[in-house]
């Protein structure tokens, strides 16, 4: 989920592509109990470049229950990392759909210098259409988790290339695929047969390596215009409701818990 304050105390960047409503820790809390849900990783958002404050004043709120993901300069030094790690910062995001972000050299260099911590990089990026994205990954020394199915278009089918290549990589075990955001993917936004599209890519990412698959809300929904889904909209799930219970608690519980660093 991502965090926004007010304009004043937290300047937005001028590259921004969306301006965003003031939203943080207290509005979410409610989707939280409204979901079940006990613990949250708070991603940095494109509108404040790297100005990580307002994530890191959050996550100082219940640090028992929040874990981070913040962009960095790949210059920051080790002692930064190290009090970020602290923290409870436990990646960083590389961005390449909205304006600003780092850059995909910025990728391979933060890569070395967050390994020792642990870390992974969190990679925003239509990932099918960027050849060098799948060979960034396979020679990456740290886990890349893949933001919002790699924002991966209903067109692309569930049997053949392309799709069997990202599941060559999930099989792989560096890639982790986030499950999320549906909205900004699918051509079915409403009714009982939301997202259904997608469906299919869900199943074969299940079958395939669900020890590498995690689920978010993508609260507050950012750059959505038309149609703002309901928090508790069970269509949000993507099928997962209707999985294995161990599939279930493997996705919801155990893969988070082990990247993120919760006990």
């Amino acid at each position: 989920m991502h965090v926004f304050g007010p304009e004043e105390a937290y300047p937005l960047s001028p590259l921004r592509n969306y301006t965003p409503n003031p939203v943080g820790w207290t509005q979410y809390r409610a989707v939280m109990n409204a979901l079940g849900i006990d613990r949250a990783v708070l991603v940095q958002p494109s509108v404040y470049g790297t100005d990580n404050r307002l994530l890191l004043e959050t996550l100082a709120l219940a640090p028992d229950r929040l874990r981070g993901v913040v962009v960095v300069e790949p210059s920051i030094a080790d002692g930064e990392i190290a009090a970020l790690d602290r923290a409870g910062i436990r990646g960083v995001r590389i961005n390449r759909r909205n304006p600003g972000g780092l850059t995909l050299q910025d990728m391979a260099e933060l890569a070395g210098r967050i390994a020792p911590f642990g870390w992974h990089i969190q990679l925003q990026a239509i990932f099918l259409e960027d050849a060098q994205l799948a060979s960034l990954v396979a020679r990456s020394p740290i886990p890349v988790v893949l933001d919002h199915i790699g924002f991966l278009s209903p067109d692309v089918q569930p049997e053949g290339e392309p799709f069997a290549g990202m599941l060559r990589l999930l099989e792989a075990g560096n890639l982790w695929i986030k499950l999320s955001a549906p909205y900004h993917l699918s051509r079915i936004t409403s009714g009982a047969d939301a997202y259904s599209d997608l469906h299919g890519h869900i199943e074969k990412l299940l079958r395939c390596r669900p020890d590498r698959l995690l689920w978010a809300t993508d609260w507050p929904h950012t750059e959505l215009y038309d149609h703002m889904p309901g928090d508790t909209d069970p269509a949000l799930l993507l099928t997962l409701s209707e999985t294995d219970e161990e599939i279930q608690h493997q996705i919801f519980v155990r893969n988070p818990a082990r990247l993120y660093g919760f006990s």
